[in-house]
């Protein structure tokens, strides 16, 4: 198993579990009557139609790093009471120490554990007010929409939530330095055997 595969699967398995359960439940109260006909359904969605980020988007593009504590607090919301899902919380949290994150003009560059998983974005909305950017994204598991928002702080620091499928990524800007730092730190062996 590659690492960042390790990774986002232990990611997925803690954040996504508990909302399967939940939509497996509302899906079982909308389905449709035994004797109406499936619709069909569309060959291709439309293509999304591009706007310009302008501002907003040059605030977007830079290197980030997990807020750990941001994060840990996103993910345990997702945990209930499940104290196996829980355990793992240590180890996604040593995880994030060495994990960065850039964004170019158009793609956002995930680095952990020696490997990288980039995504694609193509901005449909821009909300100037709320430094938001509505995005078309495009990753492994396909295309979704989902949105960047950028808080500014006064000390010149910034913080980036991306989310996507109603789950959230709670980034810290970095310098070029500490970037590289995590970016080499990634790339080292696994800090737990097993994990490659």
């Amino acid at each position: 198993m590659k690492p960042v595969h390790a990774l986002f699967t232990a990611l997925v398995f803690i954040t996504i579990i508990p909302a399967t359960a939940e939509e497996e439940k509302a899906q079982a109260k909308k389905a449709p009557a035994k004797n109406q006909p499936a619709a069909e359904s569309p060959a291709k969605p439309p293509a999304v139609k591009p706007v310009d980020g302008g501002a907003v988007e040059k605030k977007f593009i830079g290197k980030w790093a997990p807020d750990p504590k941001a994060m840990l607090n996103e993910l345990q919301k997702g945990l209930g009471d499940d104290p196996a899902a829980a355990a793992a919380l240590p180890l996604i949290e040593a995880m994030m120490q060495n994990m960065a994150v850039s964004v170019d003009k158009g793609a956002v560059t995930i680095h952990a554990m020696g490997e990288k998983q980039t995504a694609t974005y193509t901005i449909t909305k821009v909300d100037k007010a709320a430094n938001k950017l509505t995005m078309q994204i495009t990753d492994d598991e396909g295309e979704g929409e989902g949105s960047a928002t950028i808080e500014e702080k006064k000390d010149g620091s910034k913080t980036l939530t991306l989310e996507k499928d109603g789950e959230k990524f709670i980034l810290n800007s970095i310098t070029d330095s500490e970037f590289e730092k995590r970016q080499n730190a990634a790339a080292q062996a696994p800090l737990f055997p097993g994990l490659e």
